[in-house]
């Protein structure tokens, strides 16, 4: 299971819009969840891992966005992502239409961390949880 789980051209939500997992640095600022709501905060970290013959998870949004993550990332409450199924939510607005196992593409995953109580980002609209607050 890898550790640091995005493809690179993962949509993360910015104040300036959708941005690709892989441009980000430490100090861009994302959106992510606090008690109080949703709040743009700073990236403390980012991370990439090389990878040969991994699979990941191809998960189809209801609203039409795809993400490809990696089995074991979690959602923003902390569970895996391969503990869901069609038809299950990946947050509150966002239902999983489809989602299987495929060969991953790319020679390396990514994650980031936001500066939040949460460490929690929005990807592709829904919000996920970080591979990197867990270390």
């Amino acid at each position: 299971m890898c550790p640091i789980c995005a493809a690179p051209d993962t949509p993360i939500a910015t104040p300036g819009g959708e941005r690709a997992i892989a441009e980000l640095v430490p100090g861009d600022l994302v959106y992510s969840l606090e008690p109080s709501g949703i709040v743009a905060v700073p990236i403390l970290r980012v991370g990439s891992t090389p990878v040969s013959q991994h699979q990941v998870l191809h998960i189809t949004l209801d609203s039409g966005a795809v993400l490809e993550l990696s089995p074991g990332h979690p959602t923003a409450s902390g569970s895996p992502l391969s503990s869901l199924r069609p038809g299950d939510r990946l947050d509150e607005l966002h239902a999983i239409v489809s989602i299987e196992l495929v060969p991953y593409r790319y020679a390396r995953t990514y994650d980031i961390l936001p500066s939040s109580s949460s460490g929690s980002y929005f990807a592709g609209g829904a919000a996920l949880g970080s591979t990197l607050a867990q270390r």
